[in-house]
């Protein structure tokens, strides 16, 4: 089981460095541009996705119910959205995208919001299925291009 670490100034370049696969370059943005967005992004938290002393990915979530938080009309102030969710290509298929879920799932619940909210590119090789199969289901929001999906945590 992987280690979800907080973002540090020691833990940056290792977690820049990390990249998806070619073909999935288009399903999420770099590590460096989510960490450079987040300081940005009221209610934002990151964390580095650990093997041991190792950077396997990247997890970036925000609280819906910050104060400050930047809502649309129909977004859910008693979520925490998945922001972005990145797996290093040399560590995809080996349970890390969901154990990140599971991980989102519980500081929610910690956190006591009612919903967990993540958007997905629909195209093939995407994370939709993952998603669907970890309990999540399209809300019927298309956000900036991308699926809106919800798991009630209640």
């Amino acid at each position: 089981m992987p280690d979800f670490r907080p973002l540090t100034q020691e833990t940056l370049r290792p977690l820049a460095a990390l990249q998806v696969r070619d073909d999935q370059s288009t399903f999420v943005a770099s590590n460096l541009m989510t960490m450079a967005q987040s300081l940005f992004e009221n209610g934002s938290e990151i964390y580095g996705i650990w093997e041991d002393e190792t950077p396997i990915g990247l997890l970036a979530i925000v609280d819906m119910s910050h104060p400050d938080a930047d809502l649309d009309e129909d977004d859910d102030p008693d979520g925490i959205y998945i922001w972005r969710l990145m797996v290093d290509h040399a560590h995809q298929g080996k349970g890390h995208g969901r154990s990140a879920l599971d991980f989102a799932r519980a500081l929610a619940m910690e956190k006591g919001r009612a919903n967990l909210v993540i958007s997905v590119v629909d195209e093939p090789g995407g994370a939709l299925p993952l998603y669907e199969r970890c309990g999540f289901s399209p809300t019927g929001r298309i956000v900036g291009g991308e699926v809106e999906m919800v798991m009630a945590l209640h």
